[in-house]
């Protein structure tokens, strides 16, 4: 747990470093609309699995608050999730696959190819049951293969995510059910072949604010504001990014309908 602690130290003094620098970079600013769908089951009492279905949409003019006018982003990302603990939980993605287009900054940025991924993820969570509030560590790993060039050639990279969320339940009485707050900063940074050249091992930022809230037994819903900080491969543009994130999640997806034993 130290050597945890040592790593989530150096990702915040670097990152510290990072913010100082982009102030001098050109930035470009974007308004966005994240949705996912989510599918999930219970394979054993301690084994889920997990699929995610997503698609991301953009403004193409900075001064544009139109955030569905073109694609930014689309996903299928399958997970296997084993609870080790009440407090430590270890994810597993074998695939996942992925198409995304640059953050438009440009009228010439609307007309090129999206990028193609295959990407290998593991992940890490454990949480800490606060009187007032829960805290939740995650640390995460994923091997990239991207075809950068768009020539069918896919270069790899690593990239480590290390995630601090907050949340808090609250019961008020104007809701038939329980609520939970969110606040989460997550720090990405990247390393290996496709990015070597990069001048910085910082791919970005994102800080969120939310809330969680089950509509019925088996299906849940998330909703919120990101605020993504992203450098680009140049070293000297930096993206800023306003995001509406919507969560559907539907649980016990095949189980539900399983008939009980007498």
């Amino acid at each position: 747990m130290k050597q945890l602690y040592r790593i989530f130290s150096v990702l915040i003094f670097s990152f510290i470093i990072f913010s100082i620098k982009i102030q001098a970079q050109k930035s470009y600013h974007h308004n966005l609309s994240w949705g996912r769908l989510v599918l999930t089951d219970t394979i054993h009492k301690r084994l889920r699995w997990e699929l995610y279905l997503q698609h991301r949409r953009q403004n193409v003019e900075q001064s544009d608050f139109d955030i569905f006018e073109a694609s930014q982003f689309t996903s299928y990302w399958g997970w296997l999730h084993y609870t080790v603990s009440s407090t430590t939980k270890f994810s597993f993605s074998p695939l996942g696959y992925f198409k995304s287009w640059i953050l438009v900054a440009k009228p010439a940025d609307i007309e090129k190819p999206e990028i193609t991924e295959w990407r290998i993820s593991a992940r890490v969570d454990n949480e800490v049951k606060g009187k007032y509030f829960n805290l939740i560590n995650r640390y995460g790993l994923e091997y990239r293969q991207r075809d950068l060039l768009n020539n069918g050639v896919f270069q790899p990279n690593w990239r480590v995510r290390y995630m601090l969320r907050f949340e808090k339940t609250l019961k008020p009485s104007w809701l038939p059910k329980p609520i939970t707050l969110v606040a989460n900063d997550e720090i990405f940074i990247q390393f290996g072949k496709a990015v070597r050249g990069n001048p910085n091992i910082f791919d970005q930022n994102r800080v969120y604010v939310g809330f969680n809230y089950p509509i019925t037994k088996n299906i849940k819903t998330s909703l919120g504001y990101i605020w993504g900080i992203q450098e680009r491969p140049s070293g000297t543009e930096t993206d800023y990014s306003n995001i509406i994130w919507g969560v559907l999640t539907f649980d016990n997806l095949f189980s539900q309908f399983k008939k009980k034993r007498v």
